[in-house]
């Protein structure tokens, strides 16, 4: 009888080792509810004057033997622009709140020195300023965002800034830009109200802050069209209470408010650690999603609306330097390990994009969890460039609902979801799902289940390595990187999905949305319809409990010339005539209240007394008449309404005449 039960034992063990090398995921995609976008400066990224990010990163001087652009390197920004860079923080961190702008614009030759006494005490030449920076955005193509001096400067300093870069009116800020060479403004939209005030920003209090974000907001003005995002500073990490006092007593001076996090590993450097060090870094990545959730539901009590973004403006891995390297300059290397960390945080970003509207990874050159190394004329792309590449398919794409039940990455007493993922469509109807596997030893079989989704064909890249510390070097640069997958089955709404240890995966699927059938429009008339209502509101009334003054029809969405001047509403309904299917983003202008609705789903809300102010929403829709509604109120000063569209092939504009009917 032994034989038969040594027998018996043996395959219940095999039967055990595979299920165990083998794990399953069961993953929901759901396409049928599509009105959020993800923001695509979540894949922003942070600048400091730190180490070797400016100087050597990104600055060498007309006069280098690299070859550069004005100064700028230009393999580094070769590289960037091919991940699509969105949007750039500068020039801190801890260095904005002792950084005087003045010390850093007319002729070099001139410029004051300063120590960096945040990072390292090297004296700096300030070679690198505003009109350097704002030519590095330019040659990225992206949008700048800096950081206003609040710990260290005044409220004259930070409006100067302001106007020195915004204004185009006569003043002497805009003619000492015109001086140093700038005619025109730039334009800027993201400015910070300093940075980690309640640290290395002035170690300040929240009460104290959020008065200071009041004074600040105030004198940071608009000039012309140009509207300022003010992000005022958030907290780090847990700090709830930072975010309860900052919602409270600051809450209609600021358009968004940062958060920082950070997953750090004992001062141990980037590729020196086992299997416990994978587990801890992936464990203290993976816990801002608990962070980001407790924090919105705090923005959620005083900003149901969610009007104030989450900035997530510093963010990464931050281990022990390089040996050999200055401890201030934060030189770190970037493994497998720290790509998985990336993909973990950016599906998390993107699952929370109704209230994460911006993120920067720290930092972008040669510090911390960077993208880029370089080392004289030698540049070599980390592993987390190459998720920033594979990700950027979801930049400013319709985030799509997904549900999840993921086995655990068991460690000793310790466990984790092994497996994460977020979804998009893009503006060509194609789905993509990022998936992120963080055991390093489970391959995880993943079984998807689309719905309101028709799958045509399916193509895959992955990223992923045999050792946990794998990296690229400037005599390997091509350790980790991207491959082609294709492990994959699927039939009808089904994709079965074969995905390794330690992988990150992003799948295109061309397909399309399984959208509504319309209505059939027979013989509309052009413009639309509108009800017209007087009296006093504080916010939109119940339209279809008040009984309306007169009706009438208009060409577009304006207000009728026949209107008190102030105490009324209007409620515009009628059918928009979509030409190509595709992602469209309506933006609803107004003072006061007001919103727009597509296909009887608000797409915008722009409620409340307030001065002209916009939101905007987004939707897939397909050719054919949609409904479209427009409501708006008018609570005495003021009024304003513009309601416009932007969409595949189409720039953002108000809606044209030829768009709108009504039967």
């Amino acid at each position: 009888m032994k034989k038969p039960i040594i027998l018996l034992i043996s395959l219940l063990i095999c039967a055990i080792i595979s299920s165990a090398q083998t794990k399953e995921t069961k993953l929901k995609i759901d396409a049928s509810d599509l009105r959020i976008k993800i923001d695509k400066n979540i894949y922003g990224h942070f600048s400091e004057h730190l180490g070797r990010c400016i100087y050597e990163g990104y600055w060498v001087g007309e006069n280098s033997s690299i070859p550069n652009v004005k100064g700028i390197r230009k393999d580094v920004v070769d590289a960037l622009r091919k991940i699509k860079v969105p949007v750039l923080r500068w020039p801190g961190g801890c260095f904005a709140d002792e950084y005087h702008w003045k010390d850093g614009i007319g002729p070099r030759s001139q410029r004051p020195s300063m120590i960096n006494t945040n990072w390292g005490g090297v004296t700096e030449d300030n070679s690198f300023g505003t009109h350097e920076f704002m030519e590095l955005c330019s040659q990225l193509g992206c949008e700048a965002y800096i950081s206003g001096n609040v710990g260290s400067g005044t409220v004259q300093e930070l409006s100067q800034w302001v106007e020195y870069v915004n204004s185009d009116n006569v003043s002497p800020m805009t003619d000492l830009r015109k001086k140093n060479g700038r005619e025109k403004s730039w334009g800027v939209k993201f400015w910070a109200l300093g940075n980690e005030n309640w640290g290395c920003g002035g170690n300040m209090k929240p009460e104290y802050y959020a008065d200071q974000v009041r004074r600040y907001g105030t004198y940071t003005r608009n000039y012309g069209k140009n509207k300022i995002f003010k992000i005022a500073c958030g907290p780090s990490d847990n700090d709830y209470n930072w975010t309860e006092v900052m919602m409270k007593n600051a809450e209609g001076y600021m358009a968004g408010l940062s958060l920082h996090h950070y997953a750090f590993n004992d001062k141990k450097i980037a590729t020196d650690f086992n299997e416990k060090g994978w587990f801890d870094v992936v464990k203290n990545s993976l816990i801002i999603d608990e962070y980001i959730t407790k924090h919105s539901e705090i923005m959620d009590k005083y900003d149901p609306k969610k009007k104030v973004a989450l900035i997530v403006d510093e963010w990464g891995t931050w281990y022990g330097v390089e040996p050999g390297t200055n401890p201030g300059f934060l030189y770190q290397q970037n493994t497998m390990r720290d790509a998985v960390t990336a993909a973990c945080n950016l599906n998390i970003f993107n699952n929370h994009c109704d209230r994460v509207r911006m993120a920067n990874l720290a930092q972008t050159v040669n510090v911390l969890q960077a993208v880029v190394l370089t080392d004289k004329e030698k540049m070599v792309l980390t592993p987390t460039y190459h998720v920033f590449d594979m990700f950027k398919v979801h930049q400013n794409a319709l985030w799509v609902h997904i549900s999840i039940e993921s086995p655990d990455y068991i460690l000793g007493s310790q466990k984790l979801p092994a497996v994460n993922s977020s979804a998009s469509i893009d503006e060509q109807g194609r789905l993509h799902i990022s998936l992120c596997n963080v055991d390093p030893k489970s391959p995880q079989k993943i079984v998807c289940e689309l719905n309101k989704y028709s799958a045509d064909k399916i193509s895959g890249q992955v990223l992923t390595a045999k050792e946990m510390n794998a990296l690229n070097t400037f005599d390997k640069p091509d350790a980790v990187v991207p491959q082609k997958f294709s492990d994959f089955k699927f039939s009808g709404n089904n994709i079965t999905v074969n995905m390794p240890p330690m992988s990150v995966l992003v799948l295109e699927i061309d397909g399309k949305v399984e959208l509504k059938p319309l209505p059939e429009i027979k013989n509309p008339n052009p413009g639309v319809k509108y009800d017209y209502y007087e009296g006093r509101w504080q916010k939109l009334p119940a339209f279809n409990q008040i009984t309306p003054k007169r009706s009438g029809t208009i060409e577009q969405f304006i207000i009728p010339k026949e209107h008190t001047e102030e105490d009324f509403a209007l409620q515009y309904t009628g059918y928009i005539k979509i030409q190509k299917e595709g992602v469209y983003t309506f933006y609803i202008s107004s003072d006061d209240g007001s919103d727009i609705s597509i296909d009887k789903n608000v797409i915008a809300d722009n409620d409340g007394c307030h001065a002209v102010e916009e939101q905007y929403g987004t939707v897939l829709l397909k050719p054919g008449f949609h409904e479209i509604s427009v409501t708006f109120f008018q609570a005495g000063g003021g009024k304003a309404l513009d309601v416009s569209i932007e969409g595949p092939g189409m720039p953002k504009q108000i809606i044209p005449k030829g768009m709108l009917f009504y039967k």
